[in-house]
């Protein structure tokens, strides 16, 4: 695979561009030492892969992505943004997010100069993830089938029971959680998933996206502000009763536990058994499972790796509902992938119709009460 990389700083130039060609997959054809450099470079030398500083001279890496995504609209690269950790850092990476770029890296320069083995895996591991998956859906449509198609067909042929079209979903009884994994490629779906959600919505909504405490932080904020509901940073202690969104704070693995009075709180633990990832779905979705059982509804969309796999597999055990997001529509069809291939996904879905099911919950009666006393014969 062929990377452009665009940074203002000679140093992380030198850094970035030697762990990739590190890698015998990849390899650094251009270099760019600010944003209209970089433009102009993605038109000439056409890569697969662009990683992209955000606060540079000339053109910052929020504007060089939009006239890199129009210059090369008929086959765009995937972009992994370089952002600062700082509250700045993270606002201006989500907003990239939402422009078209892939995923982001967050970086601090003191770190990646003493040659973080951390960043140099993540850096490794988010290029190929990305990298991998747009070639695969660029061959899908190269075979003359869009990449939508190709995917419905292999579902079709390869699983049966599960369904594909919200027309044809079915609204499981009892609702009384719903819970969310997302991570490469995840920020921007969760956006538009919740975005105008409205204030009918009769059950918590818990979000596990993997990212830097700051990073959740910002995306809470920027999701309380567009939908009806509301959205709040789940951090230690916070009550979980209340039907809204709750984003898991990042740089921890979130444990829903019930407490005195059934209520349920977020607790924030350092280390999950097996979870290379923070906040870990599994955890999430393992502990939903134990406390709401067949009341679940889980939603497993785009990332890299397994996590939430086990986790769902238990949640369909306990008679919970899995809806895992469709191959074409994933950023990197990894987490949604696992959950399919160990049978525990009863649909299979594109975000707007996730997003149809989602309003079809607040503008039903069928969901679970959410009283005291109604959780508490639950738990007993």
């Amino acid at each position: 695979m062929r990377v452009l990389v665009i940074d203002d700083s000679a140093f992380m130039r030198k850094v970035i561009g030697e762990m990739i060609n590190a890698d015998p997959e990849m390899e650094v054809v251009g270099i760019a030492r600010d944003g209209a450099e970089g433009v102009t470079k993605a038109e000439q030398l056409k890569p697969d892969l662009v990683t992209l500083d955000i606060e540079m001279p000339r053109l910052n890496g929020i504007d060089a992505l939009k006239q890199i995504m129009m210059i090369c609209k008929e086959n765009p690269p995937a972009v992994l943004m370089c952002s600062s950790l700082t509250v700045d850092g993270s606002t201006e990476a989500l907003k990239a997010l939402k422009l078209g770029a892939s995923d982001f890296i967050a970086k601090d320069p003191q770190v990646v100069g003493r040659h973080d083995q951390q960043f140099n895996t993540q850096l490794l591991e988010k290029l190929r993830a990305i990298g991998t998956h747009r070639k695969s859906l660029r061959t899908s449509n190269s075979h003359g089938r869009s990449s939508a198609a190709s995917t419905n067909q292999d579902t079709e042929h390869s699983i049966s029971g599960v369904c594909t079209k919200f027309d044809d979903w079915v609204m499981p009884e009892g609702i009384k959680v719903i819970v969310i994994g997302s991570s490469t490629g995840g920020p921007p779906v969760l956006e538009d998933l919740f975005d105008q959600l409205p204030s009918t919505l009769p059950v918590p909504v818990i979000v596990a996206q993997h990212m830097p405490e700051l990073f959740t932080r910002s995306l809470a904020n920027r999701i309380d502000a567009q939908s009806g509901c509301g959205a709040v940073l789940a951090e230690h202690g916070t009550a979980m009763i209340k039907p809204q969104i709750y984003i898991a704070q990042g740089g921890k693995h979130l444990k829903p536990t019930m407490v005195a009075g059934k209520k349920l709180i977020a607790r924030t633990v350092d280390e999950y058994p097996n979870s290379l990832y923070k906040p870990s779905v599994d955890l999430l979705f393992s502990s939903a499972a134990e406390f709401y059982g067949s009341g679940v509804l889980a939603i497993q969309l785009t990332g890299m790796g397994e996590d939430g796999a086990e986790g769902a597999r238990k949640i369909r055990q306990a008679g919970g509902h899995v809806i895992a997001q469709d191959q074409s529509s994933c950023v990197v069809y990894g987490m949604p992938r696992a959950v399919v291939e160990n049978g525990s996904a009863n649909s299979i879905l594109c975000p707007a119709d996730i997003k149809s099911v989602l309003h079809r919950v607040c503008n039903t009666t069928q969901t679970g009460d959410q009283s005291d006393s109604s959780l508490q014969r639950k738990i007993a």
